[in-house]
């Protein structure tokens, strides 16, 4: 039987400021930090996905734009994917978003 856990609010917040502030290392540092206190990536997903789809200064496309990782992220993780490799695209993703950044690499 699975024990489900609520991500303190002040955890899932440090992440989210963390893909708004732009700085990739600030983000790479909270998905470690989550790993390593042992939250599951889902709920984390989970509890992301309440403070975007609550969050006034966000434009629809950017809440698009994240959900749409979110969706991507859980069905990697159904699938059996690695927690950290999944929260670390989720939180380069909300990146982009957040900072309009272009949504792929341009290659040349």
């Amino acid at each position: 039987m699975p024990i489900y856990q609520v991500i303190p609010g002040e955890v899932v917040q440090a992440l989210f400021l963390a893909c708004k502030s732009g700085n990739f290392d600030l983000a790479d540092k909270e998905v470690s930090n989550l790993i390593a206190e042992g939250y599951p990536a889902s709920q984390m997903l989970s509890q992301l996905y309440d403070v975007v789809v609550e969050a006034d200064n966000i434009s629809d496309e950017q809440k698009a734009r994240i959900c749409k990782k979110f969706a991507e992220a859980d069905k990697c993780l159904i699938d059996g994917a690695d927690e950290y490799l999944q929260l670390l695209d989720v939180a380069s993703n909300t990146m982009r978003a957040l900072c309009n950044m272009p949504q792929d690499f341009s290659s040349g």
